[in-house]
C-alpha cells in the first residue's frame, strides 16, 4: 500500500495551529446525530411508558396518575384507548399496533400486563414476579422480555419472557437495578440493557443478551437512570437524558456493540421520560420531568454511512 509521502513526494507536517484531529472530526461530523422538536403530547406527564418508532409511537400512563394513551404519527399526538387503570412506571415493548405493557404503579404496585392493538388495551396474564415497577424491556407482542426493576422495594435481577400469552422466568441479569434502559426494538435473542439504579446511586453497567445468557460489556460514559432508550439489537442502542445523579441531564450516548459514544444532547435536560425507535439512527423521546411534568417531544436523526477504504499500488 502506498503512503501519502510516496504519492505526493513530501512528508505531511503537523503545525501548532492545526486543530486536534478528534475535536475537528467531532465539530465537522454530521453522524453524531441531532435532535429536533416534534409535536407536543396532549397530556404532560412524567414516569410514563412508551414504545414504537419515530413515526409511529405510543405514550401510555404516567404521573400525575393517568390511564391516558396517545399515538404519534411523526408530527402530532392523538388520544387513543385508555389503559385498564391509572399506571406509572410500567414497561412497554412492541409496535404501535401490537404492543405490551407490564408491571408499574397503579398505585399500589402491580404485576399485571395488557396488550395494545393500536386503539384499545386488553388485560393479559400476570407476570410471575411480585408486584414491581421501573423495569425495562424489549421485543414484540408475541416474543418480549421484561428485565430488572424494583420488586418489594429492592432492585431486582429478575427477567421474564412473554410469548403472547404467558410470562416465564428465564436467566437473570448480573446486576440488580431499576430504571435501566434497553434496545427496545431488540429481539428475544439479541438486545442490550444499560444504566439504572442498583439501590442507592446510579449505574453505568451494560449487559448484552444472546437468547440464553447476559454478558457484562463496556460501561456507559455517564452513569444514569430513568432515561429514554431505544435501539434494535445487542449492537445498537441510544440512551437519552435521565438522572445522573443530578435530577435531570441532557446527555445522550449511542452504543455500537463495543463502546458508548456521546452524541448530540437533548435540547432540554429531563428525566423519567419515554422513548421509541427501531435503530440508533432514528428515534423519539417524550414526556418526563424538566422540574415539572413535560409534554415535549424530541426526534433524533443520525444518518447512516459507510466508510470506504481505498488502496493504491
Amino acid at each position: 500500500m502506498a503512503t501519502f509521502k510516496g504519492i505526493k513526494g513530501f512528508t505531511v507536517q503537523n503545525l501548532p495551529a492545526d486543530p486536534l484531529p478528534l475535536a475537528q472530526a467531532q465539530a465537522a461530523d454530521p453522524y453524531v446525530g441531532s435532535w429536533s422538536s416534534g409535536g407536543n403530547l396532549n397530556t404532560a406527564r412524567t414516569n410514563l411508558a412508551g414504545f414504537g418508532t419515530q413515526t409511529a409511537a405510543v405514550a401510555a400512563g404516567g404521573n400525575p396518575f393517568t390511564n391516558a394513551t396517545e399515538n404519534y404519527n411523526g408530527s402530532a399526538w392523538t388520544s387513543s384507548g385508555n389503559l385498564p387503570s391509572n399506571l406509572e412506571a410500567g414497561v412497554c415493548f412492541g409496535t404501535q399496533t401490537a404492543g405490551v405493557i407490564a408491571s408499574g404503579n397503579i398505585p399500589p404496585n402491580t404485576n399485571a400486563s395488557a396488550e395494545y392493538n393500536g386503539s384499545a388495551w386488553t388485560a393479559g396474564n400476570n407476570m410471575s414476579r411480585g408486584a414491581g415497577t421501573t423495569g425495562t424491556g424489549f421485543g414484540i407482542q408475541t416474543a418480549g422480555i421484561y428485565a430488572t426493576g424494583n420488586v418489594s422495594g429492592s432492585a431486582s435481577t429478575l427477567v421474564e419472557q412473554y410469548n403472547g400469552t404467558n410470562w416465564t422466568e428465564i436467566a437473570e441479569v448480573n446486576r440488580a437495578r431499576g430504571g435501566a434502559g434497553a434496545s427496545q426494538a431488540g429481539s428475544v435473542t439479541s438486545a442490550v440493557i444499560f444504566g439504572g439504579g442498583p439501590g442507592s446511586g446510579v449505574d453505568a453497567q451494560t449487559e448484552t443478551w444472546n437468547g440464553s445468557a447476559w454478558t457484562e460489556v463496556a460501561d456507559l460514559n455517564t452513569a444514569r437512570q430513568e432515561a429514554g432508550s431505544f435501539g434494535n439489537s445487542s449492537t445498537n442502542a441510544v440512551f437519552a437524558g435521565g438522572a445522573s445523579p443530578s435530577p435531570k441531564v441532557a446527555i445522550v450516548e449511542s452504543w455500537d456493540g463495543t463502546s458508548w459514544t456521546e452524541v448530540g444532547d437533548l435540547a432540554t435536560s429531563r428525566a423519567y421520560l419515554a422513548a421509541g425507535g427501531a435503530s440508533s439512527s432514528s428515534g423519539i423521546v417524550f414526556g418526563g420531568t424538566t422540574g415539572s411534568p413535560s409534554n415535549a417531544t424530541e426526534e433524533f436523526t443520525a444518518p447512516e454511512f459507510v466508510i470506504k477504504t481505498v488502496t493504491t499500488s
